[in-house]
């Protein structure tokens, strides 16, 4: 067998040379594309694609070419419309699209297209069509207010999509010509300061008065999406936005451009820590109108020791201080910015330049840094890891076995655990089979507006520390900064110190909350030891900037169980009491700000600080036999499943090594799982005999109360 060092060090050399092939507009291409030789009046380009970025979600399916009844047809699932610029570009108005289907080969779908209004993304209801008769039909639909700039993926101005298949025939685009004359321009110059009077970056939106954003020019920051790069970005309802408009852009302190003439509403923003900015500004004809954006703050966290950081972020650097990446972590005041390669079985994308203290860039307190989203498989889920002092990325022959990514990740002093809530993916299995070794040292639980708690907790009452951790994942969920890490350093910013201390637990995850916790004087991520009965003191606080709304409620929870809530008043909640300890547990707090819909939570959850009692751990004892058997049954799943390759994310690239592959390395996923399932059936052993020696402590604590409580009723009767 070839040991995992080797497999590791060539693995990181094979995903360096995959990583350089099939570059695009900004470095190699994680998404499917594939350009359909078929020609359309007015259409430049048709696309199979699995990410339209026009509000289609993923796909997955590619797409033919087919020849129907004598006609050639786009067959697939999603198919992407770049609109010939000469005939339109930046418009205005309502235009008819007119798709010709194949019959019996088409189900209904949904249009989706780039639009002026402020959301900037139209969504058509479902197109119904015929399943029978004709060979062909054509399905009409009307594209109120399309723009057609090249906000989609690969400069895609419209999206057809269906989960059944669609097979297109023809398409026409007919504007209306409505958008109006050219107005005559002016100038807006925007400049936007920090405390002090220094520019700093940020991001901006400008709204004429129907909600629509001019182009941004060349002084807007480019961005790096996938393959692309763009400076329009869309923000989604999770990121602090006090607009309805949806598009905005980030400048770098300054930004000027020309704008028809009129009135226009400006917007600013810096992340969870400032107010949002907004005024009106008129523009005239010929004239420079300047507005300057003086971001207050609401809380400075950094002044407490408090620094951010999002764990995950899909971005691809030329070279290791790309200002145009820098300026976008900086804009969302994002203290440090992971930057995670991004691999398969097959290679890997979102390439950095390097590795370690020589991959870090660092300015004005903001930064960025090289880490990883490796392995990812459908069958064990995605694994971060980060500040590594160079990439793991092991051969097919070795992909699934996780574990030589997680060991050989602590040998260099990183940080290994599960992305996306270890939900997605099939990332339970994966944790179960990882957590028994210690090769866990977090899970991302707040993700996508989302802070499911079950797997966290259960692990946590099972006796394993594990932090919490908070990742955007731009560009395939959100803008980075939406959700972030705060850890709380004991003195000034620094990138080994702030890692050091997310290692000891010093974090809270929010996507606006702050919360802050000590029981006694210990903070997040401490252990320490009390006797039986003893009491400790428990203080609490959250804030939360009116611009979200405010804050609803504070909780304590107490080994997963919630034991007090307090009403959020206005933008603050502050909890302060006294709990009697009578065993090991873990204690963590967790904040809500307005809205109940658990796919658009905001929310913060404090990483725990743990209470033992003597030796005897903080296992939570009644509910360990039902954890224990809940992973031992993932384990058994994962034993006799069979590999999904088309839940892959890039099923493309990696279908059939993951087929082949996955039968391969069975033998060794299955020694690797038995042990696994040894150490949980330990687990229940050990507890016992904990318990027994628990159950003693509190037998000799309460008679040693009970014979002084004897004593002081003699005194008392000697004294009378």
């Amino acid at each position: 067998m070839r040991r995992a060092p080797v497999a590791l060090a060539v693995g990181a050399l094979l995903a360096a040379l995959v990583a350089s092939r099939d570059l695009g507009a900004h470095g190699s291409e994680a998404r499917y594309v594939q350009r359909v030789p078929v020609r359309f009046a007015n259409i430049a380009n048709v696309y199979g694609l699995s990410y339209t970025e026009l509000g289609l979600q993923a796909n997955r399916i590619p797409v033919a070419l087919e020849t129907i009844a004598g006609r050639s047809c786009v067959t697939g699932t999603t198919i992407g419309i770049d609109v010939d610029d000469r005939y339109a570009f930046d418009i205005d108005e309502r235009v008819t699209l007119k798709v010709t289907y194949a019959v019996g080969k088409t189900r209904p779908f949904v249009v989706y297209w780039d639009k002026s209004d402020g959301e900037g993304l139209g969504r058509s209801n479902p197109v119904e069509v015929s399943q029978s008769g004709a060979a062909f039909g054509d399905a009409v639909v009307q594209l109120d207010r399309a723009r057609f700039a090249g906000q989609g993926s690969l400069g895609i101005d419209i999206a057809l999509g269906t989960r059944d298949g669609l097979a297109v025939c023809g398409l026409e685009v007919v504007r209306s010509n409505e958008t109006a004359a050219p107005a005559s321009q002016g100038t807006i110059r925007l400049e936007v300061r920090g405390r002090g009077g220094d520019l700093v970056p940020a991001r901006v939106g400008l709204y004429d008065a129907s909600g629509r954003l001019p182009l941004p020019s060349s002084g807007a920051v480019m961005v790096h999406r996938f393959a692309d790069d763009v400076r329009r970005v869309w923000v989604s309802r999770r990121g602090l936005w006090p607009s309805e408009g949806r598009q905005a852009f980030y400048v770098n302190g300054t930004y000027e451009a020309k704008v028809p003439a009129g009135r226009y509403s400006v917007v600013a923003t810096k992340g969870f820590e400032y107010r949002a900015f907004q005024t009106t500004a008129e523009v005239k004809a010929g004239r420079t109108t300047t507005v300057v954006a003086n971001l207050a703050r609401y809380a400075d966290l950094p002044s407490s020791g408090w620094y951010s950081s999002d764990g995950h972020i899909h971005v691809q650097r030329m070279k290791v201080d790309d200002q145009d990446v820098w300026m976008q972590v900086a804009a969302e005041d994002v203290h440090i910015g992971n930057l995670v390669q991004m691999g398969n079985i097959a290679g890997t994308h979102f390439a950095q330049p390097a590795w370690g203290k020589a991959g870090r860039y660092e300015k004005s307190g903001h930064s960025v840094v090289s880490g990883q989203e490796d392995p990812r498989t459908v069958q064990h889920g995605h694994t971060l890891h980060h500040n590594l002092n160079e990439p793991i990325h092991l051969w097919p022959d070795r992909y699934f076995m996780y574990q030589d990514v997680f060991e050989q990740s602590h040998r260099q002093g990183g940080l290994s655990g599960y992305a996306h809530q270890a939900e997605l993916f099939n990332g339970r299995r994966g944790l179960a089979v990882d957590a028994p070794f210690g090769l866990v040292d977090f899970i991302e639980i707040l993700q996508n507006g989302m802070l499911p708690t079950e797997q966290w907790y259960g692990y946590l009452n099972m006796g394993f520390k594990m932090w919490p951790d908070a990742g955007s994942d731009f560009p395939y969920m959100d803008l980075p900064g939406v959700v972030r890490n705060y850890v709380h350093l004991d003195g000034p910013f620094d990138i080994d110190a702030w890692f050091a201390a997310f290692r000891k637990g010093r974090v809270f995850v929010s996507n606006g909350p702050f919360v802050t916790l000590k029981v006694d004087d210990h903070e997040m991520g401490d252990e320490f030891r009390v006797k039986a009965g003893a009491s400790v003191r428990i203080t609490a606080t959250a804030r939360l900037n009116p611009d979200f709304g405010p804050l609803d409620r504070l909780e304590l929870v107490v080994s997963g169980d919630v034991v007090q809530t307090v009403a959020g008043s206005g933008d603050r909640a502050e909890l302060e009491r006294d709990l009697r300890i009578d065993r090991g547990v873990w204690i963590a707090v967790r904040a809500y700000g307005p809205g109940t819909e658990p796919r658009n939570l905001r929310v913060a959850h404090s990483a725990p600080i743990f209470v033992t009692v003597d030796d005897t751990g903080f296992v939570k004892t009644e509910a360990l036999p039902e954890l224990v058997a809940r992973q031992r049954k993932l384990l058994a799943e994962m034993a006799t499943s069979r590999v999904d390759p088309m839940g892959d994310l890039e099923p493309w690239e990696t279908k059939e090594l993951l087929i082949e592959q996955y039968d391969r390395q069975r033998a060794a996923l299955a020694s690797r799982i038995e042990e696994a399932d040894r150490r949980y059936a330990a687990m229940l052993t050990r507890d016992s005999r904990a318990q027994a020696r628990a159950e003693v402590t509190v037998m000799l604590s309460l008679a040693a109360a009970a014979l002084a409580a004897t004593r002081g009723r003699k005194r008392q009767r000697r004294d009378r």
